[in-house]
């Protein structure tokens, strides 16, 4: 009897020591978990960290670029503040300029975090800067569709790229030529499928960056004609068709015209000087309209539209575009500016964008953010990746 009372002491004081050392195990598992977690997290609010700095070291002194370590409380983090052209990290060169990479690398005991931002320098007074999303030959927040013979180029500066954009898929069949960069968010293909890395070719790619990408979406913003009717010098009640001469404003004050349904350009017009198209239906261009250009470096006309553009037969136009609806080329349309459209784009026959780059004085009415506002007093986030 003593024996087996002994024998059952023992078992349960060796089951109790099982149990006991299991639930030290777990709860050192548990602590081990929990503090490597708080160092991740740690880490993390220290790279955020790390952006402020950088953000706020740049708000007091533009021109600072370099590297930078700060020790903080139970870690570190390294600044670097780069010059870039591009909106996005290993992106193409856009052509943006007191733009900055930053970069802040954070470690917390075996936790390391980074995050990487873009940010536009405010300008000085009197001076805009074209929003993000007219900085491409063409962008599209939908599809975009190259069938037949289509060039995308530079307008006889081979200093330009000639970027496209899309937010959806892009897809191109024949010979189509393309003299910048591509990128897109869903898929792109082409027919056949080895045209994509020969018929894609940026004029200038100094670090020999891949000529085709995803990329994250470029925001198109809503335009409302409506918004800006009472700035308008001029308004058309109902549809406008242009005939004739016209002459416009001055690249310092450009005429703002006013357009309540479509605007029909059907060839036999002359524009003169610096003016913008609010419209609030459809662009339809059947003729070639005659702008005369006044900026080799830009458009001094801008088509802006809630609808779609419209481009049938053999048609010139000099303008930078933007369309809330669809851009629709079709037959032999040539364009001397850019085109931005919030719906799909497609390009079918024998069209060439010859690219320009967007004229600030044409988007400074309509899109004073804060990388175009002279009161700008802190730099202005573009792209932003953890």
């Amino acid at each position: 009897m003593g024996r087996m009372v002994l024998i059952l002491l023992l078992g349960g004081g060796m089951l109790f020591s099982i149990a006991n050392l299991n639930i030290n195990t777990s709860n050192v598992a548990m602590a081990t978990n929990a503090y490597s977690e708080y160092q991740n997290t740690q880490a993390k609010d220290f790279a955020r960290s790390g952006v402020e700095i950088a953000i706020k070291d740049l708000s007091i002194d533009t021109t600072y670029t370099g590297t930078t370590s700060k020790q903080l409380t139970g870690g570190t983090v390294t600044i670097t503040v780069q010059n870039t052209t591009s909106q996005f990290y290993k992106g193409p060169n856009m052509s943006l300029s007191s733009a900055r990479l930053i970069t802040a690398v954070s470690q917390v005991g075996s936790q390391v975090d980074t995050v990487r931002t873009v940010i536009q320098l405010p300008t000085s007074s009197g001076t805009p800067i074209v929003p993000p999303f007219l900085n491409y030959a063409v962008a599209t927040g939908g599809t975009f569709t190259m069938n037949g013979n289509v060039t995308i180029r530079d307008d006889y500066n081979s200093q330009w790229n000639a970027n496209i954009h899309t937010n959806n898929n892009f897809q191109m069949n024949g010979n189509n030529t393309i003299k910048g960069f591509l990128t897109y968010v869903g898929s792109a293909l082409s027919n056949p499928s080895s045209r994509l890395n020969t018929n894609i070719v940026p004029n200038q790619n100094p670090n020999n960056l891949v000529s085709h990408s995803q990329g994250p979406a470029v925001t198109i913003p809503q335009f409302n004609p409506d918004t800006y009717k009472n700035e308008a010098g001029l308004t058309y009640t109902s549809n406008a068709t242009l005939k004739g001469n016209i002459t416009l404003g001055s690249k310092a004050n450009p005429e703002i015209i006013y357009v309540n349904g479509d605007l029909n350009l059907n060839g036999n017009t002359t524009l003169t000087g610096y003016g913008i198209f609010i419209v609030k239906g459809n662009i339809l261009v059947n003729g070639n309209v005659t702008i005369k250009e006044q900026d080799e470096n830009g458009s001094n006309v801008g088509l802006y539209c809630t609808g779609d553009l419209n481009a049938n037969g053999d048609v010139n136009i000099s303008a930078q575009i933007l369309t809330g609806g669809n851009a629709n080329l079709n037959g032999n349309v040539k364009v001397y500016g850019n085109i931005t459209s919030a719906g799909v784009v497609n390009f079918n026959g024998n069209n060439t964008i010859y690219y320009k780059p967007a004229n600030a004085a044409l988007t400074k009415p309509f899109w004073p953010q804060n990388n175009n506002s002279a009161t700008t007093t802190r730099p202005s986030i573009i792209s932003y990746y953890e």
